[in-house]
């Protein structure tokens, strides 16, 4: 009988309405709540720490990726489940798979739309779907070949799985984009994945792709790193940016650009930026860029 790490650490399907129509953080799910699956394995259960996931941030995740670790080389289960909140998922996941691909366990994240006890929440199903691919990859000893999302797809009416290095943030509607590309990926060794949540935690300056940005208002040397986050050209802004990344570099600040497409042509912004200094992450969605920056 196969081994399912069941790991709750917030968001939407860990929460319930109160009486003033608001949704609040609880405790986890309860055995109760996965007794109703009838799945064949055996289910273990881990809260390292509970958060909202729109508060979540990479301390909140390193927190868990140690908890996830310490229970693998004590109990040694055979595939994890992750219930996470949707706001955050994609920097989760991405994070996620970096750092823990090393177990080569099966592992699944998923959370829900709405809260359980909402008649129309897809909390069920989402955790339906996500055991039986688990027990599936237990039983063909997959390892960690099966790492991704699963959600419940607006638009198709459907429970999707996508794979942890595609993973984009989730829309309005709360479902997640699927990178097109073929995302390059790093994962990390045992020794280098334990070293990371050792080490000091990094500020990274994220500046997003709008128009106008006041990059001459930005005090660079209160970072460790710059991550530029790129227009779907793999384009950024030369009017201020250059001067910036050339005054981060003056100070052995790194700068990060992403995602930038690997191919022999280039705009010519994008090259005037990697010539000022930008580092290019090539074919990583943004979510996958911080993730990349973060274990640098």
């Amino acid at each position: 009988m196969s081994r399912i790490l069941v790991v709750t650490l917030g968001g939407t399907i860990c929460s319930a309405v109160d009486k003033g129509d608001t949704v609040k953080l609880r405790a986890a799910p309860d055995k109760s709540f996965f007794d109703k699956f009838n799945v064949k394995s055996e289910i273990s259960y881990l809260t390292p720490i509970l958060y909202s996931s729109e508060n979540a941030d990479e301390e909140y995740f390193r927190s868990a990726f140690t908890a996830i670790i310490k229970e693998c080389r004590e109990n040694k289960p055979d595939a994890i489940l992750i219930l996470h909140g949707t706001d955050s998922t994609a920097y989760f996941i991405q994070l996620a798979v970096r750092v823990l691909s090393f177990l080569n366990l099966p592992v699944v994240v998923t959370g829900a739309k709405l809260p359980p006890d909402d008649p129309h929440s897809d909390a069920v199903r989402n955790v339906k779907y996500s055991l039986g691919l688990l027990g599936a990859a237990c039983e063909g000893k997959l390892g960690s070949v099966t790492f991704g999302v699963v959600y419940s797809d607006e638009m198709m009416e459907d429970t999707v799985f996508i794979p942890a290095a595609r993973v984009t943030d989730a829309n309005y509607d709360g479902d997640y984009g699927k990178f097109q590309g073929k995302p390059s990926i790093r994962t990390l060794k045992e020794k280098d994945a334990l070293a990371y949540l050792e080490s000091p935690v990094k500020k990274i300056l994220t500046i997003p792709d709008v128009p106008g940005y006041p990059y001459d208002a930005v005090n660079i040397e209160a970072f460790d790193a710059v991550l530029i986050e790129t227009y779907h050209s793999g384009t950024q802004s030369v009017r201020g940016l250059p001067d910036m990344i050339k005054k981060a570099r003056e100070k052995n600040i790194p700068c990060y650009m992403g995602p930038v497409h690997q191919k022999k042509v280039m705009y010519d912004s994008t090259r005037e930026l990697i010539k000022a200094g930008v580092i290019p992450l090539y074919d990583i969605p943004i979510e996958g860029c911080w993730a990349e920056v973060l274990v640098r």
